[in-house]
């Protein structure tokens, strides 16, 4: 069964697959899986551009067919459900959001009603993050160029500035990722980069802390 439909919102990380056990041979990377239903596993085949999913059956390695076909009994449900929870797995872990942008502002307007305010106008390039009580800034979306971060590279990056614990600031700098707050106080603030290298489990994280911080929780 095939899932290249996730290409549409998400990147294949070969380093992420590899950490994940993955092995790789001629571009395809393979995992192997066993399922809950006793005696049977999933070997998952992912390219740069192909998500492929296959059941077999132990001790003799057959193909167990009803899981790519029209069967839709109990049994073969049930295993399909598994396959899904071990490919939703393999998103987290192995891949990152074609737009981190717009999965962040997804996070925050499902986790705290944010919707995302322009308050200068037609500058969309600048959107911030207000709290839902107080409906101050925990976050601020700047499309900026690469320079005003010091970045020796031509065009614009999309990047997030954060309200942080100012003891905790200095840790999380390293100038490739992190970088000391552009355009707000860099005791309290830094900017993260959002390429296609961006941690999102871990902004999400420093997302929820900013909002505590700005929201006094």
């Amino acid at each position: 069964m095939y899932y290249n439909n996730i290409f549409d919102k998400y990147i294949f990380s070969p380093d992420k697959a590899a950490a994940c056990g993955f092995e790789e041979h001629n571009g395809v990377y393979t995992s192997r899986r066993e399922l809950s239903e006793s005696g049977f596993y999933a070997v998952f085949d992912i390219t740069e551009n192909s998500f492929e999913a296959n059941v077999f059956e132990e001790p003799d390695g057959d193909e167990y067919l009803p899981f790519n076909t029209n069967s839709d009994g109990g049994f073969v449900s049930g295993i399909r459900a598994n396959v899904d929870e071990i490919k939703d797995e393999m998103i987290r872990e192995c891949f990152i959001p074609a737009d981190i942008k717009g999965a962040l502002l997804d996070y925050v307007r499902e986790k705290y009603g944010t919707a995302p305010e322009a308050p200068w106008g037609a500058l969309n390039e600048y959107h911030t993050l207000n709290t839902a009580k107080k409906h101050k800034w925990y976050g601020l979306f700047m499309l900026i160029p690469y320079r005003y971060l010091g970045i020796d590279k031509e065009g614009k990056i999309n990047v997030l500035n954060l309200k942080v614990k100012p003891e905790d600031i200095q840790p999380l700098i390293d100038n490739v990722h992190y970088f000391p707050s552009y355009h707000m106080n860099k005791k309290y603030w830094i900017s993260i980069l959002l390429d296609r290298d961006a941690d999102t489990e871990h902004i999400k994280k420093l997302l929820d802390d900013s909002y505590a911080i700005v929201e006094g929780k």
